[in-house]
């Protein structure tokens, strides 16, 4: 959450960073503020995203500062809240939480105080340190030592001029390397204009970083090495083209970007061939259980992965929100078990709170990002897949949910034949994913019939999602993406769970949608939930691979393509309908009120 940018060079900073925290909007916009440090130090806050904010108050004669766009944690979204927040001579930008800054208070003089953030009081236990020390980095590292939570963090100060300290703890922080200048920030994406060419800090590394220099220490300031690491994307990835929004934009990659995810690895003859898992023959023969791993949309894929991959593994597979599963406890043997942690910015930080639980316990660990260089994908040790789906920069994910679920099926037949079994597992699985890129193209075109449908259904505030079998999952990831986009009550239940408790709230002003199996003997019983509702005077939806049935009110006809993948049809069908109705309701599709796209706090 939160999204930072900074520059230290020769060129106008207000304008770099103003343009970096544009591309960052999409992690937060509370609030948003840019501090620069020319002759003297300047500072603009306000309410609301960068278009609210004015840069000609800031001299453009400042070749360094720092920005932020705030999702608001500690602290309601005020201008005081808003960073940078400075405090005596330090000025700093802060994403995480600060988890003892009412015990840190203690070494300040809170009546000092201007907000109501952990972040502000960060910055006077740092103005604490450098009053003894004379040295800012020297300072940041006491400060840091004290501190407990997690912390990616941009500071300057008056009192040192020429320098931006940059840390962090558990929040991304990746910095460009140019030509006489460096640019930090939160995200690769606000610096892609600029370099292809970073650096990624490691928990509890600091980096001094001047114009013409880059230091980079551990919290003993003890010195360590630099890595650099090329960025795969261009800055035209970061632009929505010919679309009304990067929702829709995505929406319509989703061809290429599962291509993309499937290229070099499914071939035509059958064959999935995986280098990134780090599993031994051994580990494979080990395995009996399997555990999936995520948030939102991740944990909606890893759920429709579970039912394909114990048909396709024999296998059980638990999926976990990772908000819990740190704190529970389940009696998993770390030789036969393997986590997959998904995340589509790797940087989610309950996903990456469950990785170390999970390494704690000694148990085989996996990632599926989206973003190269993230957290989640250094610190697996079992390696893992990498989607290749893009830049995804709408709050809302969608082409990254099928490249997950795509990336798990490619995992399944994978491993199926690395255990010796059957090869036409894998190569049903192998041609089903072969053809599921052309087949939701040709899906992408029900737009403009959606679009009509989504007229008829705006007066619907109230809706069940309902599926059997994988297409309960999708029914999950259509009620979220509508609760989210749209601001509809959306929910979703297994549609055999209808007559045992839900039924009670449908009327003639609930609107249902129900995902029909191509299986005929589940089709058969989704029908009498339909029958259900209708008894009820409720209003249906459906959505199936047949013709509409009598009993339907609305009705959508997808494509039968496959066992493992038809899930992935529905699924577009439920994107393009939250996308219409959001569009007709004129609401901020790309930045849903109260979200965040890469969640970084707990």
């Amino acid at each position: 959450m939160c999204g930072i940018m900074g520059y230290i060079g020769g060129k106008p900073a207000k304008y770099i960073i103003y343009n970096g925290l544009q591309r960052l909007e999409y992690r937060g916009y509370d609030s948003v503020g840019i501090a620069t440090l020319g002759k003297q130090l300047q500072t603009i806050k306000t309410v609301g995203d960068t278009s609210k904010l004015n840069i000609d108050l800031i001299d453009p004669k400042a070749t360094m500062g720092i920005g932020h766009t705030r999702w608001a944690t500690h602290g309601k979204p005020t201008e005081a809240n808003a960073h940078p927040h400075s405090f005596g001579a330090i000025t700093l930008v802060h994403n995480g939480i600060i988890e003892n800054y009412e015990e840190l208070k203690t070494m300040i003089d809170s009546k000092k105080l201007k907000s109501q953030t952990d972040s502000e009081v960060l910055a006077a236990v740092i103005d604490y340190y450098f009053k003894k020390e004379a040295d800012l980095v020297k300072a940041t590292k006491y400060a840091l030592q004290d501190a407990k939570g997690t912390f990616g963090l941009a500071i300057i100060s008056k009192d040192a001029p020429g320098q931006i300290v940059v840390a962090r703890r558990g929040s991304p922080i990746v910095i460009g390397v140019g030509n006489q200048q460096y640019f930090i920030a939160s995200d690769q994406t606000a610096i892609l204009d600029h370099t292809n060419k970073v650096i990624y800090l490691e928990d509890d590394q600091i980096a001094v970083v001047k114009a013409d220099s880059l230091e980079l220490y551990d919290l003993k300031l003890l010195a360590q090495k630099v890595a650099f690491e090329t960025l795969d994307e261009s800055p035209e990835s970061l632009t929505k083209g010919v679309y009304r929004n990067f929702l829709e934009k995505e929406i319509h990659e989703q061809p290429t970007a599962l291509a993309n995810t499937m290229r070099g690895r499914v071939s035509s003859d059958g064959s999935i061939t995986l280098g990134g898992p780090n599993l031994s023959q051994a580990d494979i023969a080990k395995l009996k259980q399997i555990l999936i791993i995520g948030c939102g949309t991740a944990y909606n894929a890893g759920y429709y992965a579970k039912y394909e991959l114990e048909k396709i593994l024999g296998l059980p597979v638990s999926v976990e929100y990772a908000s819990e599963f740190r704190y529970r406890f389940g009696a998993y043997d770390p030789e036969t078990t393997l986590a997959i942690f998904m995340s589509q910015s790797g940087e989610t930080a309950d996903t990456i709170a469950s990785l170390n639980e999970a390494k704690r316990r000694g148990i085989k660990t996996m990632g599926i990002v989206n973003v190269v260089g993230s957290t989640i994908a250094r610190e697996v040790a079992n390696g893992g897949i990498f989607l290749h789906a893009g830049v995804e920069s709408s709050v809302a994910s969608t082409k990254a949910y099928s490249c997950m679920v795509s990336a798990l099926l490619m995992f399944g037949g994978f491993i199926t034949y690395r255990q010796g079994k059957d090869a036409a597992i894998t190569q049903k699985i192998a041609k089903e994913l072969l053809e599921l890129p052309d087949e939701i193209a040709l899906t992408l075109e029900l737009q403009d019939s959606i679009k009509k449908l989504a007229q008829k259904l705006l007066g619907y505030h109230d809706w069940f999602f309902l599926g059997r079998g994988s297409l309960y999952p999708v029914a999950m990831e259509g009620a979220l993406k509508l609760s989210e986009v749209s601001y509809l009550h959306a929910q979703a239940f297994p549609s055999g769970e209808m007559k045992h408790g839900p039924i009670a709230l449908v009327n003639s002003q609930h609107m249902s949608v129900l995902l029909l199996p191509e299986d005929n003997l589940l089709y058969n019983k989704t029908l009498s939930t339909l029958e259900e509702i209708k008894a009820r005077g409720g209003k249906v939806l459906t959505v199936s691979t047949r013709p509409k049935e009598p009993a339907s009110d609305f009705h959508l006809t997808v494509a039968h393509v496959g066992d493992h993948v038809d899930g992935l049809i529905y699924n577009v069908c439920l994107q393009l309908l939250t996308l219409a109705i959001s569009e007709k309701k004129g609401l901020n599709i790309d930045r849903p009120r109260n979200l965040a796209k890469s969640v970084t706090v707990e």
